[in-house]
């Protein structure tokens, strides 16, 4: 049991008790989109360097070539930002909302 788990009000279980993940979602999903569009913004390195070696294939290895650069920049963006909208989200819920719902009575309480 961790010590930041608590007891259930209704039925004293904290073993059932899960901390409700709404600003955990929502975290993920901003951070994902705004990791993903900087991403894909920022990637003109990476998509002129594509484009650079696609051109051993002329015109249509180019075109591969940047879109494969930005694409990189896009998901990497992407799982950086979810990944820190995801911690910004949990500490939201866990420090600041605490809001806990205990799966076994189905009871939802604050810490």
């Amino acid at each position: 049991m961790s010590e930041e788990t608590p007891k259930c009000p209704s039925c004293g279980s904290s073993d059932h008790v899960v901390l409700v993940n709404a600003s955990q979602k929502i975290g993920t999903a901003i951070g994902g989109a705004a990791g993903g569009a900087v991403g894909y913004y920022s990637t003109s390195a990476g998509a002129t360097a594509g484009g650079i070696i696609g051109s051993v294939i002329p015109v249509v290895g180019t075109g591969i070539g940047v879109l494969t650069g930005g694409l990189a920049g896009a998901v990497a963006g992407f799982f950086a930002g979810s990944a820190v909208g995801n911690q910004i989200g949990e500490h939201i819920d866990r420090h600041i909302i605490c809001e806990w719902r205990c799966n076994l009575c189905g009871t939802e309480f604050d810490k």
